[in-house]
């Protein structure tokens, strides 16, 4: 209980340093950018506290549904549709300027049970599939922004192929499904942003990966007419998983040379279900360090668009209940914001309007010459500075090694902005004294260069 206790008071007095208007929302609305949660079935029972939709609507502006848009929801029998719930949130998404996302049309898990009585009848089936797709996009034209047309459709083995069993619409259809599937939610709704979207994405590229496996299929679509515009990292993953921003970031790069958007779509960091009770002050910062590196990522690449989390309150998280997971979200159980949110704040501070490439709008980066510091007694937030190319410097081990200059100051920040060391160094390389093993900003400054860099010390 008293480490909860010091990790809220430590949220809250670092978010107390930031201006009072400024929310993930409006940052991310200047930088063109997008950034959600979700609203949850407890939302759409009214069955949340009020604290729920106050933060939800300060914070984000884009929504998704956890439960409510997907196929058992929507046509819970055949030829029947049920739009109650889904129309409630897209109401809710227009009264409040929110982008809205679907979720999800085919998807092998959510379908009722009607449908597999046809399980076996190619024709029936695909009919069954195009009549879904029609009527429920229809529905929605021009309201929501971005469909999840296909879900998950990738096993889990490790040599990454089409999801052959358990999924109905495989099983009888073939890979058929996926390309129709993207053809009739394109022709119901021409504007509307069309992905795929997956989980263990963020686990890299390598020979055998389903991000892999994504990116071959993605270039047959292109290939073949298909309109595929954009594809969705869920990345529900845990704190020790340190390499997944990389990764992502190496996924965006290769779908950006084919002209496809990368979204973070179902984003959540949680720890090893029962350690609740025993997780300290630190581990909570090494969960928003991680936090704020899939928001770098997501600001410096120009092919993403959408920041989705799954969940806004460690109070309401499917986490506990189906992942063996916990507290992965950046509120806790009592909607304090824990220092997840913080780095998210910051990132987004330090990645100036200029600077950040949105998929959505034309806007294009403008080079700075200067470093943009607002200062507090408890917070720094740094916005990265173009330097002379003498300037440069590297990290091996303790050791602060800078390149073009022997005497500068050097200041260090945590990942959430706060400053733990400072010093001038004079000879070219600096001891980065009591400075534990992590991720950090580093400033290096000589006159009028400033030079700011992340680095890991290990």
């Amino acid at each position: 209980m008293g480490a909860m206790v010091g990790v809220a008071l430590l949220g809250a007095s670092v978010t107390n340093a930031f201006a009072a208007d400024e929310t993930l929302r409006s940052l991310a609305e200047e930088r063109g950018r997008y950034i959600g949660a979700i609203l949850n079935s407890e939302w759409f029972g009214g069955r949340i506290e009020s604290q729920f939709e106050q933060i939800h609507k300060a914070q984000f502006n884009a929504v998704v549904a956890e439960n409510e848009m997907k196929f058992d929801a929507t046509e819970p029998s055949e030829g029947r549709f049920s739009y109650g719930n889904g129309d409630k949130m897209v109401k809710y998404a227009q009264q409040n300027g929110m982008r809205v996302r679907g979720h999800a049309l085919a998807w092998h898990s959510q379908v009722p049970n009607w449908v597999n009585n046809y399980k076996g009848q190619k024709d029936k089936l695909f009919k069954v599939l195009k009549n879904h797709i029609e009527n429920v996009v229809s529905h929605w034209k021009g309201q929501i922004a971005e469909w999840d047309v296909v879900n998950e459709a990738i096993n889990d083995n490790n040599n990454h192929g089409w999801r052959s069993s358990g999924s109905v619409w495989f099983e009888t259809l073939g890979a058929d499904f996926l390309d129709s599937a993207f053809v009739w939610a394109h022709a119901a709704d021409p504007d509307a942003e069309l992905c795929y979207n997956d989980y263990a994405i963020e686990w890299g590229l390598g020979s055998g990966s389903k991000a892999g496996f994504v990116l071959e299929q993605v270039k047959r679509w292109k290939k073949n007419g298909i309109p595929i515009t954009c594809v969705g990292t869920q990345t529900h993953i845990e704190i020790s998983h340190e390499t997944t921003p990389k990764n992502v970031r190496d996924f965006a790069k290769a779908l950006a040379e084919l002209g496809i958007t990368l979204n973070i779509t179902e984003l959540d960091i949680g720890f090893p279900k029962g350690s609740a009770n025993s997780l300290s002050a630190k581990d909570y910062q090494k969960q928003g360090h991680l936090y704020r590196q899939f928001m770098d990522v997501f600001l410096e690449e120009p092919n993403m668009g959408e920041f989705m989390i799954w969940g806004v309150t460690d109070a309401h998280s499917w986490l506990d209940g189906s992942q063996g997971k916990t507290q992965g979200l950046i509120y806790d159980k009592q909607y304090k914001p824990k220092p997840a949110y913080d780095s998210l704040i910051v990132s987004l501070k330090a990645h100036a309007p200029s600077e950040v490439v949105s998929p959505y709008s034309s806007n294009t980066p403008e080079s700075s010459s200067s470093t943009d510091v607002s200062s507090s007694s408890s917070t720094i937030t740094i916005k990265a500075s173009m330097a002379p190319a003498s300037l440069s410097m590297q990290v091996s081990g303790h050791t602060l090694l800078i390149a073009g200059t022997q005497s500068a100051m050097v200041d260090v920040f945590d990942m959430q902005g706060r400053p733990v060391f400072s010093a001038k160094c004079e000879t070219g390389s600096i001891e980065l004294k009591n400075v534990s093993e992590g991720l950090y900003v580093v400033r290096v400054r000589k006159g009028s260069a400033s030079l700011t860099k992340r680095i890991a010390i290990k």
